[in-house]
């Protein structure tokens, strides 16, 4: 009986800590530990990029070319004439613009309102307010009325991507969601019904790719990390968990050139290309943008807008939402939701399953350890260590297979389980161990006593056989 009340009051303890978690550890903890899985699994995200979404940045080179900034309307009116003549099926820019900043707002307006494709631009739900977008005087209510607004700003979600922000009574939706919706009503594009638009409501983990577009370095060079695709995907997530693994060896310079992917994760292009003489006829840029999702934004150095990639470090901003919509793409609503609070201590369904098969296995620890371990029962049968490691074993795995095939929760929610596992294995295999250690030791023993029995055997015949010669020779 006390070793269930002492069983009872460690998981006791362990619930309330994890429940409340005073010190935030276990949110800093998932963050750390679910970076480490999505490096680790980015092999295996798609074989190749799809052909489907293009990013095309402010960068420096194209504000030097203009020796604007803010990018002025007039260049922005120009820029979207040039991407339009290259028919994209939308066209998204990551640029909050909340006053006038320039001259000629009328022609940038009138760009956006004479777009063939939709248009989405950048949206701060807080301070879109619906007074704020009914104002006639109101810069953003004249964007509002000639494109279409999307969230690229949100609270309470910590690092995941959600698919609707909510504020202010209203509810918009965030641009990877808003592009996936015009993505799917292009004729030849079928989206099933569990993967529509309308049907994506629970937030994503992003995940990344650690491929890149073959075609990169001719619009964009890179360097020569864009020349050579990755290994395969099983020696790209083995060298990843040995530089892992190895990281307390290495110079932190090393560790992220190891790590660290310097080409982007999609087909990425400069602006200054869309500016050079003979752009909006050209065919490489046609094929970059025709039929595609354009996703636009600055690229500046020491930039506030950028978004940390597990794989990638830091990028700009608007590669969060392209690799977002990415995922859409290649995953439709199978993607890997956040799952949602069931309302008992801001628990998930994938914190309950954690924490019962944490309480599970702590049961079964202290029950073998009292049991067993205490009593000397695993003297006696050596291989009472290995059931409890495949009770252990299965729980993880049936969690993981649960939270991936069928809740769509993903590995990133359990990379606690096979911390577990390891930290409980040596318990189990202590005494296993041990025996197999006493086991060879009595077979030496036996070894030298057989060994010593020869030895004197050989002695005692060849007395006799002295003996018997010195008989003869008298």
């Amino acid at each position: 009986m006390s070793i269930f009340f002492k069983a009872l009051f460690t998981a006791l303890l362990i619930l309330t800590l994890f429940v409340i978690d005073p010190l935030g550890i276990r949110v800093s903890a998932e963050k750390h530990y679910e970076d480490h899985i999505l490096r680790l699994l980015s092999p295996f995200f798609s074989d190749t990029v799809s052909d489907e979404v293009t990013v095309i940045l402010l960068d420096e080179a194209f504000l030097e070319q203009t020796n604007t900034f803010p990018v002025s309307y007039t260049n922005l009116a120009r820029l979207l004439k040039v991407i339009n003549q290259h028919s994209p099926d939308a066209v998204f820019f990551d640029i909050l613009q909340h006053h006038e900043h320039s001259e000629r707002l009328g022609r940038w307006l009138k760009a956006l309102d004479r777009a063939k494709s939709p248009v989405f631009m950048a949206s701060d739900p807080e301070y879109d307010t619906p007074a704020r977008l009914s104002h006639s005087d109101s810069l953003r209510q004249k964007i509002a009325a000639v494109s279409s607004l999307a969230a690229v700003s949100w609270s309470g979600e910590k690092h995941y991507y959600p698919m609707q922000v909510e504020s202010q009574g209203r509810s918009t939706p965030s641009v990877a969601h808003a592009m996936y919706e015009t993505y799917c009503d292009k004729p030849s594009i079928i989206c099933e019904h569990n993967d529509a638009p309308t049907n994506l409501t629970s937030s994503m983990i992003v995940q990344w790719s650690n491929t890149f577009d073959p075609r990169q370095n001719r619009y964009l060079y890179v360097g020569e990390s864009c020349l050579h695709q990755p290994d395969s995907a099983i020696g790209s997530m083995f060298d990843t968990l040995w530089s892992l693994l190895t990281q307390g060896l290495r110079s932190e310079q090393e560790l992220d050139d190891r790590l660290r992917k310097q080409c982007p994760p999609l087909l990425t292009l400069s602006a200054t290309s869309l500016f050079a003489p003979g752009a909006s006829k050209s065919p490489e840029l046609k094929e970059a943008l025709e039929g595609k999702m354009v996703l636009v934004g600055y690229h500046l150095g020491g930039g506030l807008d950028t978004v940390l990639s597990p794989v990638h470090g830091k990028l700009p901003g608007v590669f969060n939402h392209a690799m977002a919509l990415e995922n859409l793409i290649l995953k439709g609503g199978e993607y890997w939701h956040v799952p949602e609070n069931i309302g008992v201590y801001n628990l998930s369904i994938a914190d309950i399953i954690e924490i019962s098969i944490q309480i599970t296995v702590l049961f079964t620890v202290i029950w073998y350890r009292y049991s067993h371990l205490e009593s000397g029962q695993a003297h006696s049968n050596p291989i009472s260590g290995i059931w409890p490691v495949l009770l252990i074993g299965g729980l993880i795995l049936a969690s993981v297979l649960l939270s991936h095939l069928s809740l769509d929760l993903g590995v990133a929610n359990w990379y606690a389980l096979p911390l577990i596992l390891m930290l409980d294995l040596p318990i189990f295999l202590y005494f296993l161990l041990e025996s197999l250690k006493k086991r060879l030791q009595t077979i030496n023993q036996r070894a030298l006593r057989n060994s010593r029995v020869r030895l004197r055997l050989a002695k005692r015949k060849v007395k006799q056989k002295h003996t018997i010669i010195f008989k003869e020779a008298k």
